[in-house]
């Protein structure tokens, strides 16, 4: 099997990774197939429709029949045991966690192999491309973002990036520094998970004392 096929196929697994992660949060609110479905497909293919735009590739969701087939079934099987997803937010998280490995990662292959474009241009693409499904899928669903709340969730996605040019300049194949990027984002967003990891956050500050506050303070 080609690296193209294999990346292909690790591919379907982000897309139905983050279908099913955008099903689990859409539980809460009770909706029908469509809905669950909507939001689903939302969070699936935004990664993966923003990396094609940004590369000026075709975009495969609509050329690919895999694609759809893939949110449509995880989709059906979220909808049909919905009661046997216990513990649905830190599952949801981890099939999250799938879906960024994988989108980060290819974008990061992809982009690292476009002629012209700098290191720093691939890390940033390759961060947009795996959050973008999640911000799409938790602004719809009214949720504060996993982005921009106080967890480990973009970090691990630049670190995968910067391992795969790394990879790549030491001499690795493309196929095997594309699954180092892909594991070390996903195992580093799955640990953080579970042992609450958590980068430094900017102290609450108070606000600063205006010339008219002082003046009313005077007695």
């Amino acid at each position: 099997m080609s690296a193209d096929a294999v990346i292909h196929a690790v591919d379907l697994l982000g897309t139905s990774s983050f279908a099913v992660s955008g099903a689990l949060r859409a539980i809460d609110r009770r909706p029908d197939f469509v809905g669950m479905l909507i939001l689903a497909s939302s969070t699936a293919v935004g990664g993966g429709v923003l990396r094609d735009v940004v590369l000026k590739r075709d975009i495969l969701f609509l050329h690919d029949f895999a694609y759809p087939l893939v949110i449509l079934l995880s989709v059906i099987v979220v909808f049909l045991f919905p009661i046997h997803l216990m513990r649905r937010e830190r599952l949801f998280r981890y099939f999250d966690a799938i879906g960024l490995g994988v989108f980060s990662a290819s974008t990061a292959a992809v982009t690292w192999h476009t002629p012209g474009v700098n290191p720093l241009s691939v890390l940033f693409v390759a961060t947009a491309t795996g959050c973008a499904g999640g911000v799409v899928r938790d602004l719809l669903i009214e949720k504060p973002s996993l982005v921009l709340t106080n967890e480990l969730y973009v970090t691990p996605a630049i670190l995968g990036a910067a391992a795969l040019m790394v990879a790549e300049s030491v001499g690795a194949s493309y196929l095997l520094a594309f699954a180092i990027a892909m594991i070390l984002t996903t195992v580093l967003r799955i640990l953080a998970i579970h042992y609450d990891w958590r980068l430094p956050r900017i102290l609450a500050m108070q606000p600063a004392t205006t010339d008219e506050q002082l003046i009313k303070e005077k007695p």
